[in-house]
């Protein structure tokens, strides 16, 4: 309750609603109560390190999800759906020691075939890859195919987004980043259409050891 001093035109001592009158030297002052600070909820907090946890993996390669992701899980697609999806699906743990599962987490999704029968080999400092060239029509032959070789001790991220070979090739080698010498690397990879509308979701090949 507030008392109000001098009439209606005066100053007030007290409380009303969420403002406090305070009377000094004569002199009348109105100041807002303190919020209270809402309490973070355990929920909460482990859903921030959830995604703390998703941000650092995906922050090297915003590149590549952003094409791999392409109008595909969330109405906007592209980087936000990158974080949406892999924050849904590829965070292992408990309580809030957290971690990326490699072979749930995706680089692309969408609904073009993945490679049949794909293969990975890494050996002095290359990376191999082969798959299957099934029949398929033909615009799916000019697929081209993304890859992303991850280390995750660094966060070094060697990717190809658009310049991977076509689906018809059924092979593929490049050299790894000297950076990711005698490291273990994760390897993904999924097919771009010819005319970027389209994308796979992304396969992973497995993780290897790259001696250099």
């Amino acid at each position: 309750m507030a008392i109000i001093d001098e009439g209606i035109l005066g100053g007030f001592r007290g409380k009303i609603g969420t403002e406090v009158g305070v009377s000094n030297g004569g002199r009348y002052y109105m100041r807002s109560l303190p919020r209270k600070k809402k309490k973070i909820t355990p929920r909460e907090l482990m859903n921030q390190a959830k995604f703390k946890v998703v941000l650092e993996h995906l922050d090297p390669i915003k590149d590549l999800v952003k094409a791999g992701f392409k109008d595909w899980f969330t109405r906007t697609g592209g980087y936000r759906a990158a974080l949406s999806y892999n924050r849904k699906y590829a965070v292992a743990g408990e309580e809030h020691d957290f971690y990326i599962d490699p072979a749930l987490f995706r680089m692309s999704g969408g609904d073009l075939p993945g490679a049949l029968d794909p293969q990975a080999h890494i050996a002095d400092g290359n990376i191999e890859i082969t798959w299957t060239v099934a029949p398929a029509i033909a615009s799916e032959h000019s697929d081209q195919m993304m890859i992303l070789v991850y280390d995750r001790s660094n966060s070094k991220a060697l990717t190809r987004v658009y310049d991977g070979p076509y689906r018809r090739a059924g092979t593929y080698s490049m050299a790894i980043s000297p950076e990711m010498i005698n490291a273990e690397v994760d390897v993904y990879i999924g097919f771009v259409a010819a005319d970027r509308s389209a994308q796979s979701d992304s396969q992973y090949l497995g993780r290897f050891l790259n001696l250099g």
